[in-house]
């Protein structure tokens, strides 16, 4: 069965009035001024001589024996001031698949890297392999409602050090939209990276003027960074790629016990990350990716779904946005292992409705369940239907001459009814738009069963979607790069 959904771009774009704010501006500059003096006394740890010596030659002080860089706030806030304000993430197709990050619109993509999938023939957990990066690539390279594609499984079966190759070569073969990796974290895999990118996209400057892969790397908190993350970041940005440090302080963990005091330090770590891209290429494209979770204190477990984690990633958009960088925070995220428990649709559903009120511009975690260690084919399906119904909430309703229909009021009179007036005909099609819970079975006369709706809509995808494929030449130039990459990395 064919749904109608389309792949083209499906951006969410928040009414002004619909914005949700969780800090007033005295407590973002309060937010500021502790993280500049946190940067100024304390410092973060940079484990790499090559961005040691660049902050170094910068003005920066810094502690070569132990590593610690301490960033003066006139050294971070010209830096700051390098970074584009606007660029593209763009596809490997055509240009309405482009992600434009000008602070107008919010994507959505999926999440990861989780080492787990739910099987989508059995319905059991087992371990995800480079098969599992091209399915769910070829799911959300068919749904509208995703617009990037963040692996959310890892290629297990691949050796660990060319894992991060194979699972770019998956995505780029299965879905057109933009691609995101999170598993490159060695410079010399980072260098292959790029040349993957750079044969996809057509050569270096098309590279820098369409950039098909972007790098998510994570600081280690609190207030570190790792070695080879550092590197491959600096790989990236040179190539005109973008990048974003994610930072992922666990609130009362490697993060203070209060949400104000967690977002100083993951604010800081992620602007000395910026601050060290731009001193070593200014202008190179840059994002703020912050991800909140919390400790259970019964068991020091780590808690994705918890209720202020909500308040956390719309207080994320916020600071965010004060340094004019594009954002990117967690939506959609479960706890749970079952995708049809109460617990999984409200910490979604709400999840969801909070985060893109803030109007972030990019949101992860379509499809992840269990803390965002697995991914369900099906929680994929579900998850992009309510991105599609939060996204018709928050373009609200017109007010207008049609829309008041003051003149059917009248002629319907009091005690009539609508169900037959021209207006009702022209217009009531568009207010009853039905999603996976909705589906009407004029055979039965009620609604199907979510669950077979949406097992038949995955069934679907994987039977009849094929993503446009990569071109001859550029497969053959993938291949030969992958194959040069485990020549030497595997030894």
């Amino acid at each position: 069965m064919d749904n109608g959904i389309s792949k083209n771009n499906f951006a969410i774009s928040v009414k002004p009035e619909m914005k949700t704010k969780i800090m007033n501006d005295r407590e973002l500059d309060q937010i500021h001024e502790a993280t500049l003096t946190v940067l100024q006394k304390a410092g973060v740890r940079f484990p790499s001589k090559k961005a040691l010596n660049i902050f170094e030659k910068a003005g920066a002080v810094v502690d070569h024996a132990k590593q610690i860089v301490k960033i003066p706030p006139d050294l971070l806030m010209s830096a700051l001031s390098k970074v584009p304000r606007a660029y593209r993430m763009a596809s490997r197709g055509d240009e309405d698949l482009d992600l434009y990050l000008d602070g107008t619109k919010s994507y959505c993509g999926g999440g990861g890297t989780g080492n787990s999938v739910i099987d989508v023939a059995t319905g059991i957990k087992r371990s995800s392999t480079k098969k599992d990066v091209e399915t769910t690539a070829l799911i959300c390279d068919y749904l509208s409602e995703v617009n990037f594609y963040w692996p959310m499984v890892s290629a297990t079966d691949a050796p660990p050090a060319v894992m991060p190759l194979h699972e770019i070569e998956a995505s780029f073969t299965y879905t057109e939209k933009h691609v995101h990796i999170v598993t490159c974290i060695e410079e010399r895999a980072a260098r292959y990276a790029v040349e993957m990118a750079t044969a996809v996209a057509g050569g270096s400057r098309n590279v820098k003027d369409r950039p098909p892969l972007s790098l998510i790397v994570s600081p280690v908190s609190p207030l570190g960074q790792e070695t080879g993350a550092l590197e491959s970041a600096l790989v990236f940005a040179e190539a005109g790629l973008p990048v974003g440090f994610a930072t992922m302080p666990s609130i009362g963990a490697t993060g203070p016990a209060s949400l104000a005091g967690t977002l100083v330090v993951g604010n800081a770590e992620i602007l000395s990350a910026i601050c060290l891209i731009q001193l070593a290429f200014p202008g190179a494209p840059v994002y703020y990716p912050f991800f909140s979770m919390t400790i259970n204190p019964h068991s020091a477990d780590s808690v994705t779904g918890w209720p202020l984690g909500y308040l956390f990633s719309s207080a994320v958009a916020q600071l965010g946005h004060l340094y004019n960088l594009p954002v990117m925070s967690t939506f959609l995220l479960s706890d749970t292992k079952d995708i049809w428990s109460w617990q999984t649709g409200f910490e979604s559903g709400i999840g969801a409705i909070q985060f893109f009120s803030t109007g972030a511009d990019l949101s992860v975690g379509i499809g992840l369940l269990d803390s965002a260690t697995a991914t369900s084919h099906e929680k994929i399906i579900l998850d992009a239907d309510i991105v599609k119904t939060v996204k018709r909430m928050l373009e609200g309703f017109p007010v207008n001459g049609e829309s008041l229909a003051v003149e059917d009021i009248i002629t319907v009179g009091p005690m009539g009814h609508f169900l037959e007036t021209a207006h009702t005909l022209k217009n009531i099609r568009e207010l009853w738009q039905p999603g996976i819970c909705y589906q009407w079975s004029p055979e039965d006369y009620a609604f199907r069963d979510p669950k077979q709706v949406v097992k038949e809509r995955v069934q679907w995808i994987l039977d009849n979607h094929t993503p446009n494929p990569l071109d001859a030449k550029v497969s053959e130039e993938l291949a030969k790069i992958l194959a040069a990459a485990e020549r030497e990395l595997l030894g």
